[in-house]
C-alpha cells in the first residue's frame, strides 16, 4: 500500500495535510494554508517534486555548532545565574532576621496589651455575671410576687367558676322541670280535647239520628197509608175474582 496524503480542515479554519505511510504513521506535515485552492497547489507541489528531490543533510555540522554555542552561551549565564541566587539568599537571610526582630518585637509590645485584655475581659464578665445575678434574683422575686397577687386571683376565678357552673346546671334542671311541666300539661290538655271532641261527635250523630228518625217517621207512615190504599181495590178485586172461580166449582160438588 503506497503512502497517502490526508487534507484536514482546522478549528480555525484554516487547511493542512499530511503525509502517511503504508502503516498509518505521520512522514510529513505541512504548514497552514489559508483556503482550499492553496493547500491543493502545495499537495500538487509535493506530488511533482518529492519523486526527483535529493536529501541535504545537516544533522552533523548543526549539532556541534549548536553545542558550541551553548557552552558560550551558558557560561555567562551560569555565573549571573550564580550571583543572583547568592544575592537572594543573603536578602532572604536579612529578611528573615527582620520579621524575627519584629515578631520579638510585637510579642513584647502585645504582651502588657493581652494582660490588660484580658483584666478588662474578667472585669466585664464579672460585672455581666454580677448583673445577670440581680436580674435573675429580681425576676425570681417578680414571679413569687406575681404568685402571690395571682393565687387570690385565682381562688376567686375558682369560686366564680364553680358559681357559674351551678347556676347552669340549676337553669338547665329548671328548663328540664319546666319541659316536663309543658308536656305533662299538653298532653292533658289534648286529652281532654279528644275527650270533648268526642262527647260532641256522639251528642252530634245522636241528635243526627233522632231529627233523622222524626223526619223519617211521617213519611214511612204515609208510605204505609198510600201502600194500604192502593193494595184495597187490588185484593178486594182478587177476592171477587177468587170467589167467580170457585161458584162453578161448588156447585159441580153439589150436584
Amino acid at each position: 500500500m503506497p503512502a497517502k496524503v490526508v487534507l484536514r480542515k482546522g478549528r480555525t479554519g484554516k487547511f493542512t495535510f499530511t503525509l502517511e505511510g503504508p502503516t498509518g504513521q505521520i512522514l510529513a506535515t505541512s504548514a497552514d494554508h489559508p483556503n482550499l485552492r492553496a493547500a491543493k497547489a502545495a499537495i500538487a507541489s509535493v506530488q511533482k517534486n518529492l519523486s526527483g528531490a535529493s536529501v541535504d543533510d545537516r544533522s552533523a555540522s548543526s549539532t556541534v555548532a549548536k553545542k558550541t554555542t551553548t557552552r558560550k552561551a551558558a557560561a555567562p549565564r551560569k555565573a549571573a545565574a550564580k550571583k543572583t541566587t547568592a544575592a537572594r539568599k543573603t536578602a532572604a537571610k536579612k529578611t528573615t532576621v527582620r520579621k524575627t526582630a519584629a515578631k520579638k518585637t510585637t510579642a513584647r509590645k502585645a504582651a502588657p496589651r493581652k494582660a490588660a485584655a484580658k483584666k478588662t475581659t474578667a472585669r466585664k464578665t464579672a460585672v455581666r455575671k454580677t448583673a445577670a445575678k440581680k436580674t435573675t434574683a429580681r425576676k425570681t422575686a417578680a414571679k413569687k410576687t406575681s404568685a402571690r397577687k395571682a393565687a387570690p386571683r385565682k381562688a376567686a376565678a375558682k369560686k366564680t367558676t364553680a358559681r357559674k357552673t351551678a347556676a347552669k346546671k340549676t337553669t338547665a334542671a329548671r328548663k328540664t322541670a319546666a319541659r316536663k311541666t309543658t308536656v305533662r300539661k299538653t298532653a292533658a290538655r289534648k286529652t281532654a280535647a279528644k275527650k270533648t271532641t268526642a262527647r260532641k261527635t256522639t251528642a252530634r250523630k245522636t241528635t243526627a239520628r233522632k231529627t233523622t228518625a222524626r223526619k223519617a217517621a211521617p213519611r214511612k207512615a204515609a208510605v204505609k197509608r198510600t201502600t194500604v190504599r192502593k193494595a184495597a181495590p187490588r185484593k178486594a178485586a182478587a177476592k171477587k175474582t177468587t170467589a167467580r172461580k170457585a161458584a162453578p166449582r161448588k156447585r159441580v160438588t153439589a150436584s
